[in-house]
C-alpha cells in the first residue's frame, strides 16, 4: 500500500517526520515504495527546521496562515487553525497535486495532534478539501490524544480535544486514535520520550505497508494482503498494535511456533494504540510475519480465531508475509468502533469545561452510538 503522508502542526510533522523514515526503511530493507510524498504543514515556521527525513524545500515544509500568525503558531487555538487551513488550505492541496508519485498513491493519511491549535484546528477543514478535490482516494487521519499531565496542567486541552475528534469523525474515512499516554515512559527525558514515542506509532504500519508492495517471490505470501484489502478494512475509529517474538534456533517441543504466535498476539494486544472495546469493531485485519519455513496454515488459523473471539462481529481480513528473519511478529487493526470509552470522556469532560470557560454551547451534529449523547454538546469550531 502507497500513503502520502501530511502533517499538520509541531505534534503532527513530527510523526509525519518517522513516516517519511519509514518510507526511507522501506527501500533500503524491502526496495518497497510505500510512501509516495511526504510534507510537513505548519504556522509556525522555526517548528519545521527541526525535521530530519521530510524535504526540506519549501513545497514540501510548508508555512501557511502567515497573515494572521506572522509566523508564529496559532498560540493554541483550534479556531485559528480553522480559519487558517479554510484560507491557505489549497497551498497544501496544490503541493500535494505537484508531487512527482502522485498517480500511485492509494491513499492520503493526515497527522495531527488532538490538543494543540494548527493541527487539531486543521486537520478537519484540509481532509474535506482533498475529499472534495480528489473523490476516489480516501482520506485517513492519525490523531494523537495528549499525555495525561498535558490535561492536567490545562483543561483546555480537552476541550480542544473533544472538538478535535468530534471535527475529524465527521469527514474522515477512518480515524486511528492514538493514546499518548500509552506510549510514556518512565526515566526518559522530555525529547527522549517524544522521540521514541513518534517512532512507536510510525513503526506499526511497516510491514503493512509493505507486504502488498513486495515483488521478490520467496516473500510473497499465500495470502497477500494488498492495498484493496487494507482500504476495505478501515472505517471510523481505528485502532493499530504491533508485536514481535524471537524465534530460538532450536524449536523445543513446548515452544512451538504456534506457541510463539500466542505470545505475540498478546503483546500486539497490549500494544494497541488505544486501549478499547475489541467485541464493538465491524472490522479487523491481521497480518503474520515469520520465516517461510515457520508460516503455516495452524499459525494462520490460530491467529483468526483469536480475533474472532476478540471481535465476534468483524468481518475479519488477514495476510502472511513471509520473510527469512529470526522473529515472528503481528500486526493487529480494529476499525469501525462503536464503543470508545476515551472518546466518550472526552465529550463528557469538554461540556463541563466549556461551560466553566464560559464557551457558547451548539447543538452538534449527529454522532453513532454510545458517543451520540455525549457528544451532542461539544461545541464545534468557531465558538
Amino acid at each position: 500500500m502507497k500513503l502520502m503522508i501530511i502533517g499538520l502542526g509541531q505534534c503532527g510533522n513530527r510523526i509525519a517526520d518517522e513516516f517519511a523514515r519509514l518510507g526511507n526503511r522501506a527501500r533500503r530493507e524491502r526496495g518497497a515504495k510505500v510512501i509516495t510524498d511526504a510534507f510537513a504543514v505548519d504556522t509556525d515556521a522555526s517548528a519545521l527546521g527541526g525535521l530530519q527525513h521530510i524535504s526540506p524545500h519549501q513545497d514540501k515544509r510548508i508555512v501557511i496562515g502567515e497573515a494572521k500568525t506572522k509566523g508564529h503558531g496559532t498560540g493554541a487555538l483550534p479556531e485559528l487553525g480553522d480559519q487558517v487551513f479554510k484560507e491557505d488550505g489549497y497551498k497544501v492541496v496544490d503541493s500535494l497535486r505537484k508531487a512527482k508519485r502522485f498517480p500511485e498513491t492509494d491513499a492520503f493519511l493526515l497527522v495531527a495532534g488532538a490538543a494543540g491549535g494548527t493541527g487539531a484546528g486543521g486537520i478537519p477543514v484540509l481532509t474535506k478539501i482533498i475529499k472534495e478535490r480528489y473523490a476516489d482516494k480516501p482520506v485517513y487521519s492519525v490523531i494523537v490524544l495528549p499525555f495525561e499531565h498535558e490535561e492536567t496542567i490545562d483543561e483546555k486541552n480537552i476541550l480542544n480535544t473533544a472538538i478535535c475528534l468530534k471535527s475529524i469523525y465527521s469527514v474522515s474515512d477512518a480515524v486511528f486514535l492514538i493514546d499518548n499516554q500509552r506510549y510514556a515512559a518512565k526515566g526518559y527525558s522530555l525529547a527522549s520520550n517524544i522521540a521514541k514515542t513518534n517512532r512507536l506509532i510510525a513503526d506499526p504500519f511497516f510491514n503493512l505497508l509493505c507486504a502488498g508492495e513486495e515483488t521478490k517471490r520467496r516473500r510473497i505470501g499465500v495470502h497477500i494482503l494488498d492495498a484493496g484489502g487494507i482500504l476495505q478494512s478501515l472505517s471510523g475509529w481505528t485502532v493499530v498494535g504491533y508485536g514481535m517474538e524471537n524465534l530460538n534456533l532450536i524449536t523445543l517441543p513446548w515452544d512451538e511456533v504456534q506457541n510463539k504466535g500466542n505470545k505475540t498476539m498478546e503483546i500486539a494486544l497490549s500494544e494497541l494504540s488505544l486501549n478499547c472495546d475489541t467485541k464493538s469493531a465491524t472490522k479487523a485485519l491481521y497480518l503474520v510475519s515469520a520465516p517461510a519455513e515457520e508460516m503455516n496454515i495452524d499459525l494462520v488459523k490460530y491467529l483468526g480465531e483469536r480475533i474472532h473471539g476478540l471481535a465476534p462481529d468483524a468481518t475479519i481480513r488477514y495476510g502472511d508475509y513471509p520473510f527469512n528473519k529470526g522473529y515472528i511478529d503481528v500486526t493487529l487493526i480494529f476499525s469501525g468502533l462503536k464503543n470508545v470509552e476515551k472518546v466518550t470522556d472526552y465529550y463528557t469532560k469538554s461540556v463541563n469545561i466549556a461551560e466553566n470557560l464560559k464557551v457558547k454551547q451548539n447543538v452538534a451534529a449527529s454522532m453513532p452510538s454510545p458517543t451520540e449523547e455525549a457528544a451532542k454538546d461539544v461545541p464545534p469550531l468557531g465558538t
